[in-house]
C-alpha cells in the first residue's frame, strides 16, 4: 500500500467564484483541486523558502517543516509554541511566527533559524485578551514590514519587525476571520484564508475585497500560499489528519 502521505488524491471540483472586478483586468479564475496527505500535525502555516525550491510550514505542534512540491515532509526545527503562521523575508531570510496563544510575532534569525526570539507583542490581542481566536496569520509586506491577521474580528495590522505598529483595518465587512494570508509583491494582492467561511478572499493591500472563491471542499482551512509558477495556490489543512491542497488557477 502506498504512503498516504505521499498519495496525490484527485478531486474535481466545480468552483464557485464571486468576484468584484477592479476594473485593472482579469480576476484569477480557480480551478480543479487535489491533496497529498502530510505529516504535519494540524498545518497552520505556508510560506515558500528563500529560494522558491519548496514550502516552508508550520503546525501547532510547534515544528517548522519543508514540504515538497511532491509531498514529501523534512522537519527542519521544533519550538514549544503554538505557531499558526510562518513567513520569509525575502531579503534577509529571517523567518517570522505568528504565536497564538501569547499573542506574538517570534523570529527565527537566518543563516542558522536555530534560535526563537520575539520580535513584538500585538497589544491589542494582549490587552482585549483574545487568547484562541488571536493571531492566526503573519506574512513580510515589503521594507521590513509585516502583515499580522487574527481570527477575533478578522483584524489586518501592519506591524515593523521592530514592533512599530502603523495601521490597522478589520476585514469582518466580508470574512468572519483571518486564518491565513499570502502577499504577492509583484501583483501587490493579498490573499485571505477564512476558515468558518470556507472561502479564500483575494484583497488589495487596504483590506478591499476583490474577489471570494468557495472552497467547501477543505475541512479548515488556515495557510495559504500562491504559486503563479505551478499556476495554483496551496492551502493547508489545520485537521487531525493535515492535507495540503493544490488548487489550479488561471492568472492570465
Amino acid at each position: 500500500m502506498k504512503d498516504l502521505r505521499n498519495l496525490l488524491v484527485s478531486i474535481l471540483v466545480i468552483p464557485l467564484l464571486s468576484a468584484a472586478c477592479n476594473g485593472d483586468g482579469k480576476l484569477p479564475v480557480m480551478g480543479d483541486s487535489s491533496f497529498y496527505e502530510v505529516d504535519i500535525e494540524e498545518l497552520s502555516g505556508l510560506c515558500f523558502n528563500q529560494d522558491g525550491s519548496a514550502l516552508l510550514a508550520c503546525g501547532d505542534d510547534g515544528n517548522v517543516k519543508t514540504v515538497s512540491f511532491a509531498g514529501d515532509v523534512t522537519e527542519l526545527w521544533s519550538y514549544d509554541s503554538d505557531m499558526e503562521g510562518i513567513t520569509l523575508d525575502p531579503s534577509t531570510g529571517d523567518i517570522y511566527l505568528a504565536i497564538e496563544g501569547r499573542q506574538e510575532v517570534h523570529r527565527l534569525a537566518a543563516p542558522d533559524h536555530d534560535a526563537q526570539a520575539m520580535s513584538f507583542a500585538v497589544q491589542e490581542a494582549v490587552e482585549d485578551d483574545y487568547r484562541n481566536n488571536g493571531l492566526e496569520a503573519v506574512e513580510y509586506y515589503k521594507d521590513g514590514i509585516l502583515f499580522v491577521g487574527s481570527q477575533q474580528d478578522a483584524n489586518l495590522w501592519q506591524y515593523t519587525v521592530d514592533g512599530k505598529m502603523l495601521s490597522k483595518v478589520s476585514l469582518s465587512s466580508f470574512a468572519s476571520e483571518i486564518a491565513g494570508m499570502c502577499y504577492e509583491p509583484e501583483e501587490d494582492l493579498l490573499w485571505v484564508t477564512d476558515s468558518r467561511n470556507a472561502k479564500i478572499f483575494l484583497c488589495r493591500t487596504d483590506g478591499t475585497m476583490l474577489a471570494a472563491y468557495d472552497i467547501p471542499f477543505i475541512e479548515n482551512a488556515e495557510s495559504i500560499c500562491v504559486d503563479r509558477e505551478r499556476s495554483c495556490v496551496w492551502v493547508g489543512s489545520d485537521e487531525d489528519s493535515s492535507k495540503l491542497y493544490m488548487i489550479s488557477f488561471n492568472f492570465k
